[in-house]
Parts: structure tokens; C-alpha cells; sequence
């Protein structure tokens, strides 16, 4: 419900309450439906190596659809939009489980299209049903709750995730074939569903739909003549870029670089989310004592010796050593994407935070998914020749990719330092803008 005035103490406990419960089940959902899911689903039904990294690239792509979050909640408010289009993206899911049925049946080319199809509109749904998630949050909480309820709300669906991860491993060794994988994204998809129903109960205030009504194009004016936002773009993409480029590729790389099972594969995701767990409460303490801009820069070097690892992996499947690079995926993502927020809360002011964050969020993620899905495709079908010794070529495209993502790391550094860093920084450097 949308009201005029400050929501009740009441009213805010209650919406607390109901947003604690989507994040409960939404995790259980997202575990069903997200990245490791999906490759394994194309995987089993036999899709090249460009056509999985390009389900890779939807996550980024999808933010082509942002746009139509701030649409519906000018109209409907925040918590009913976001409900919406959580409906929307959970329908797209089940177009991804229904490729299953066309793969049976040897429909190859209308089952990759299913799963192209739905994976954009499942993220694209996704991009657009969050985009006004924290002037929400900010109406539901006040400045005595609000660090816990994030706290509690994130702690509780990561929490589902490795529930939902730890089921599904066990599903699949008793029973490791298309059809489970496929059932298991209908559950997913049906829990999406109910957790919708706690984000229609939300309460919020006028205020949020009132932003979201404001034309964007005159505050878009004042956001692309500043230095520091345009220097955002280019980190923003680089580092999305590279997720893009060495994460998705490294579980297609273990499945068919070393032939693990998908009980197998799943235990490398757990390791992967498991730091995302352990590295989303750390790296507010590093940012902290470093500042947000070097985690993005330490994250994004982690990131990159993500190929070196590849490079240098084992013939024959080593389980420690491989879980290094999932380790690391999972780390340096959450690390990077947490310091990122941080960094344009710091520097953008709050009355151009709608706008900045719509602009930002398209450029980084649509360009980067479009680039990220082209490039890594092409490298894969350049890299990977030789039926026989698949490794090989994996190794070769994750030197490639590494090489290429490089020039990042000047691009990162380029990042405006924040005032907690001039003090440290030589004078010279204090004057950048």
C-alpha cells in the first residue's frame, strides 16, 4: 500500500517482516534458477561452447529492461512493481525449462532459442523489478534499523541459497539427468511465485513513485558532465566484462574440460557461493580500512588470476586446486559489486541517485553483456579446435581472455579517489576531479 505521509513503526515492522520472507524464499528460488543451473540444463542438452557463453552474457544484457522498473512504478509504486515483474521473471523461467522438451525431440535450434529467449527476459525482469529496491528499503527501515535489516535480509537469502544449493546437489546424484534439472526449474520458478506475494504486501511512501516520475533526461544532462561518473562507466564495464569472460566459462570449462558430473559441478558452486557468503560481510570491513575503490582494484586482479589458474591447472582433475578459481569467482564478484554500490553512493549526491543508477546500470550492463557475449563466443570457437584434449583449448581462451581484460586494472586506477584517500594520496594527486 502507498501512503502519503512516513510509514507507522507498525507498518514498517510489518514490511520488515514481509521483506525478510521474499529474501527466504527467494533464495531458495534463485538457487533453482540462476547461472549453474542453467549451464548445466545446456549442457545436457548438448549446446555449444558459444552459444553457453552467451547464456552467460543475459545476466548483463538483461539490463536493457531496466528502464520499464522505473515505467511501472511511476504507476503502480516500487513493492507492486517490483512484485510484477517478479511474476514475469519466473514465467520466463518456465520458457527455459520448456526447451527440454524441444531438445528431446532433436528441435536443437527452437530449444537454444527458448533458452536464449527466456534467460534474457528471466534477467531482464529481474534488472527491472530491482531498480527501485533501495529507495524502497529506505521507506521500510530508518536510520536506528536500517544496517540490520539489510544485514538480516541479505544473511537470510544467502542462507536459502546454500540450503537450496546442498538439496539440489543430493536431487541430482540420485537421480543425474535432464529431467531433473528441468523439474528443478520449475520448483524454482514456483517458489518465485510465492515469494512475489510477500513484495505485493509491502507498504511504501509516495515518495518513491513521485521520483520515479520526474523526466530523466535533463538530470542525464548534469550526470555525463562529471568526471567521476564517466570513469565509472569505464570500471563499471571492465569489471563486468570480466565476470562475463572467466566465471560462466569456468564451470562450462570443468564440465567439459575434465567430464565431472553435474552432482560434481554443483560442490564447485557451493564453493563459489560460499564465498559470495563469507566475502559480502568481509569486504565492508576491507572497504572500510582500504576505501572502495582499491577493493574494486585488488577484486579485479583476483578476478584476472582466475585465467592464470586455468592456465597453469592440472591434466587431470585436482578437486583443492580447482576449487581456487570458483573460490575466487565468488570473492572477488561480491567484493567488487559491493564496492562499486559503495563507491557511487559516496560520490553521487542523492538527488541524482535514480537517474545515475538507471544510466550507470544500462551502460555497464547492457554494453558489457553484449560485448562479453560476442567476444567470449568468438574466442571459445577460435580457442577450442581439438575434440580430443578440450582442456587444452580452455587453457588457451583463459590466457586469451586474461590478456584482454588487462587494461582494466589502468582503467580501475583511474577511479577518482574518495576524500578518506586524497589524505593519503601524494599532493599531485590531490587535485583530480
Amino acid at each position: 500500500m502507498i501512503f502519503k505521509e512516513a510509514l507507522s513503526p507498525e507498518r514498517q515492522a510489518s514490511s520488515q517482516h514481509n521483506y525478510c520472507m521474499f529474501n527466504v524464499i527467494n533464495g531458495l528460488s534463485y538457487m533453482c534458477l540462476g547461472e549453474t543451473v542453467l549451464i548445466l540444463l545446456a549442457v545436457q542438452l548438448g549446446c555449444p561452447d558459444y552459444f553457453i557463453s552467451t547464456l552467460g552474457a543475459m545476466l548483463y544484457f538483461g539490463f536493457l529492461l531496466l528502464p520499464l522498473g522505473k515505467i511501472m512504478t511511476a504507476r503502480v509504486g516500487a513493492a507492486r512493481a517490483q512484485a510484477y515483474f517478479w511474476v514475469a521473471r519466473n514465467g520466463a523461467a518456465l520458457m527455459v525449462a520448456s526447451a527440454s522438451v524441444f531438445g528431446y525431440f532433436s528441435m536443437m535450434k527452437t530449444a537454444m532459442a527458448l533458452l536464449l529467449i527466456g534467460s534474457f527476459f528471466f534477467y531482464g525482469f529481474r534488472a527491472a523489478g530491482v531498480v527501485m529496491s533501495q529507495p524502497l528499503i529506505g521507506d521500510f527501515t530508518d536510520d536506528r534499523n536500517r544496517a540490520r535489516v539489510i544485514a538480516v535480509s541479505v544473511g537470510l537469502f544467502y542462507v536459502s541459497c546454500l540450503i537450496a544449493l546442498l538439496t539440489i546437489s543430493f536431487v541430482l546424484h540420485l537421480s543425474p539427468s535432464l529431467w531433473t534439472l528441468t523439474g528443478i526449474v520449475v520448483v524454482g520458478a514456483c517458489l518465485g511465485f510465492t515469494s512475489s506475494r510477500f513484495l505485493a504486501r509491502i507498504d511504501e511512501t509516495e515518495n518513491i513513485r513521485r521520483s520515479a516520475r520526474r523526466p530523466i533526461l535533463p538530470e542525464l544532462k548534469n550526470i555525463l558532465g562529471a568526471v567521476t561518473i564517466r570513469r565509472q562507466i569505464m570500471a563499471g564495464f571492465m569489471v563486468n566484462l570480466g565476470v562475463i569472460m572467466l566465471v560462466p566459462v569456468s564451470m562450462l570449462a570443468l564440465k567439459r574440460g575434465y567430464g565431472v558430473s553435474d552432482t560434481d559441478a554443483l560442490m564447485f558452486a557451493l564453493v563459489q557461493f560460499t564465498a559470495c557468503a563469507v566475502m559480502s560481510f568481509l569486504s565492508g570491513k576491507v572497504a572500510a580500512v582500504i576505501g572502495p575503490r582499491k577493493t574494486i582494484l585488488i577484486g579485479y586482479i583476483l578476478l584476472l588470476s582466475i585465467g592464470v589458474l586455468w592456465l597453469v591447472a592440472p591434466a587431470s582433475l585436482n578437486g583443492f586446486y580447482m576449487a581456487l578459481p570458483f573460490f575466487f569467482a565468488g570473492g572477488t564478484m561480491v567484493s567488487m559489486n559491493n564496492s562499486v554500490t559503495h563507491y557511487f553512493l559516496q560520490t553521487v549526491p542523492p538527488e541524482n541517485r535514480v537517474a545515475a543508477s538507471m544510466f550507470v546500470s544500462v551502460v555497464t550492463g547492457a554494453c558489457s553483456g553484449v560485448v562479453g557475449m560476442i567476444l567470449a563466443g568468438f574466442l571459445l570457437k577460435l580457442c577450442i579446435t581439438n575434440p580430443g584434449d578440450l582442456l587444452a583449448g580452455y587453457r588457451v581462451y583463459f590466457l586469451v581472455a586474461a590478456l584482454l581484460l588487462s587494461p582494466g586494472i589502468w582503467l580501475i586506477s583511474r577511479l577518482t579517489p574518495l576524500p578518506s584517500e586524497k589524505r593519503r594520496l601524494p599532493k599531485s594527486w590531490q587535485d583530480v576531479r
